[in-house]
């Protein structure tokens, strides 16, 4: 799964951030952010043991951005 911010203010315009989770084969939770304007690169990734840890982080990286005026844009499905 993946949330997608996007950034629509003055400069900044066109930038992004992109959070990608899941679980991986041996049951750990993991996170990859991807940074860029165009095409985005991957700028950290974090391994956790359970959900709850997910879900802190997934918080504080979010409440960080939109600070910075970033707007979620993720589909609902």
């Amino acid at each position: 799964m993946q949330i997608r911010l996007e950034n629509k203010t003055g400069k900044r315009s066109g930038r992004f951030v992109v959070y990608e989770y899941g679980t991986d084969l041996f049951g750990y939770v993991y996170v990859d952010k991807f940074l860029g304007r165009d095409k985005g690169r991957m700028v950290s990734s974090w391994l956790m043991h359970d959900v709850g840890s997910l879900v802190r982080l997934l918080d504080h990286e979010i409440y960080k951005r939109e600070t910075e005026n970033y707007e979620n844009v993720t589909l609902a499905v």
